[in-house]
This record gives structure tokens, C-alpha cells and sequence, in this order.
């Protein structure tokens, strides 16, 4: 089996948890203690320019600027915008080849290297300017998706490819919430269902999901897809 359908088969693990949608919607409820669709809203957020605003919308998701890279940031502002404004901003993930993804690997890297980022704030920060493009990846979603993390994007759009999973993705979108794009819908139920957070497991509590790895009442454990490398 290749990775990509491996992908499939454990997002589809994800989306067949009972109550995954009340997840989702605790996730984005707006008197929750998540950040729901103000990493996509709150302030300003211009195509091909860094704010303030992004950096604030980005320690939404529990991260934090190290001073010397805000410095950074800011004094590269130009940089920044030239490397924003290669990155297309009409184009889903599923739909880019490499030519389209290669300057979001260019900024990505360049972000890497500043004090105190690394790949998983970089990539926080590039889902706030091209959410459709870039999926955010953290430890929970590499190790439940079992891409490799250097390949997860390209895995990710081909896996995508499948327009009834992204269908039955879309299908998590409570009811009123407009701005999340398909990729952080999949993130929150991925982060949702898999996060040792005490939010996220009040969530599960609240909702009636039981944790990772408990069987659903009057269901036999389901064993997630296994990937070669990792635990099955």
C-alpha cells in the first residue's frame, strides 16, 4: 500500500469516530476556550504582508515568538512580502504540483532558520497566509497521519486527490463557521480527537468521545492503519 493511501485510511479513522463532529464544533464554538476561527479572522490579515496581527493569530495555537525572530521578521518585512507574494493564493493543496509548492518550501525553510521557530511555527504561520495551501504540522498530526515529515505535504495533496474524502472533510464544517479552509478542518479534528491538552480532553469528556484508544461503548476496539516505521 503507499503512503498516500495509508493517509486516507487514517484520516478516514479520524472522521469515523463517533461524535468527531461535536468535536469540531466545541472546537470552534465561539464562548470556547480554543482558537477556533480567530487564527483565521482576528485583525488584519494582507495576501503578501506580515502583521502583527499574524504573529498574534499564530500564538493562538499555542506557540510562542522568541523576541530576536519577531525582530527578525519585522526588519525582513520586504523579504517576507517577496516570498508571500510567489506563493499562489487561489490554489488548494490537492491542485498544486511542485512548481507551485517550491516557494512555500523556500519560505518555510527560511522561517526554519530563524531563533526559536522551527517547522512546526513556520508552518502555523504559513496556514494564516495560505490557508487552502499549507496543512499546519505539529507532532500529533505527523504521527497520526504517519507521513513522513518532509514529504507530508506532497502526501497530503495526493491523498486529497480523492474529492469524496475531501467531501466527507467539508462535512465536519459546523454550521455558521465560513473561514476555516478544508486543511485546518482536518487539523482540528485530527488535534481534537488526538491532544493530551486538558482542553482537549474536557472536549471529549463533554462531547461523549472517549480517548485514544478506549472503544466506543458497544463497539470493539478499531485498530488504527498501520504504517511501516511506526506503532500499529
Amino acid at each position: 500500500m503507499q503512503t498516500e493511501d495509508l493517509v486516507r485510511a487514517r484520516i478516514r479513522d479520524v472522521l469515523a469516530v463517533p461524535g468527531i463532529n461535536g468535536l469540531v464544533a466545541a472546537y470552534f464554538s465561539h464562548d470556547g476556550p480554543f482558537a477556533g476561527t480567530s487564527f483565521d479572522l482576528v485583525g488584519e490579515n494582507p495576501r503578501d504582508v506580515l502583521t502583527l496581527d499574524d504573529l498574534l493569530a499564530t500564538t493562538l495555537l499555542d506557540i510562542s515568538w522568541r523576541p530576536l525572530a519577531i525582530r527578525t521578521l519585522l526588519a525582513k518585512g520586504d523579504h517576507v512580502s517577496a516570498a508571500l507574494a510567489a506563493i499562489r493564493v487561489d490554489l488548494d493543496l490537492w491542485n498544486a504540483d511542485h512548481h507551485d509548492l517550491q516557494p512555500v518550501v523556500v519560505l518555510h525553510r527560511w522561517l526554519d532558520d530563524l531563533p526559536g521557530v522551527g517547522p512546526v511555527i513556520a508552518s502555523k504561520f504559513l496556514a494564516r497566509k495560505r490557508p487552502r495551501l499549507v496543512p499546519v504540522h505539529d507532532g500529533i498530526v505527523l504521527r497520526v497521519l504517519g507521513a513522513p515529515k518532509e514529504q507530508l505535504w506532497v502526501t497530503l495533496a495526493t491523498a486529497l486527490k480523492e474529492s469524496a474524502l475531501r467531501d466527507e472533510i467539508e462535512g465536519l464544517r459546523p454550521a455558521g463557521v465560513d473561514s476555516p479552509s478544508l486543511l485546518r478542518l482536518l487539523d482540528v479534528a485530527i488535534w481534537t480527537r488526538h491532544s493530551r491538552s486538558r482542553n482537549a480532553r474536557d472536549a471529549r469528556r463533554v462531547v461523549g468521545v472517549p480517548e485514544p484508544g478506549e472503544p466506543s461503548p458497544g463497539k470493539s476496539p478499531r485498530r488504527m492503519s498501520a504504517t511501516p516505521g511506526t506503532a500499529g
